[in-house]
């Protein structure tokens, strides 16, 4: 046996995938209902609360010292001659 996840977009599909089901001897477990924007918006929220949270940032330092330090611009022929 297996559980799949699956995502609709539209209610006609929805209806047409409830009326398969019986025919591949399946049924329906669960059923959320979210909107597509707004999960994804709250998957990308935990995942920065997560980050901050982990200080992982702090180990990098200042990224304008970083370029800094290693940036070594080259002279331009048109303006350093």
């Amino acid at each position: 046996m297996s559980q799949l996840v699956i995502e609709i977009d539209t209610p006609e599909d929805e209806a047409l995938l409830m009326q398969l089901l019986p025919r591949l001897n399946g049924r329906l477990i669960e059923k959320r209902n979210t909107t597509q924007s707004q999960s994804k918006r709250d998957l990308l929220k935990d995942a920065f609360v997560k980050l901050t949270q982990s200080g992982v940032a702090q180990k990098y330092g200042d990224p304008s010292e970083w370029q800094r330090e290693t940036r070594q611009d080259k002279p331009l022929a048109s303006r350093d001659t």
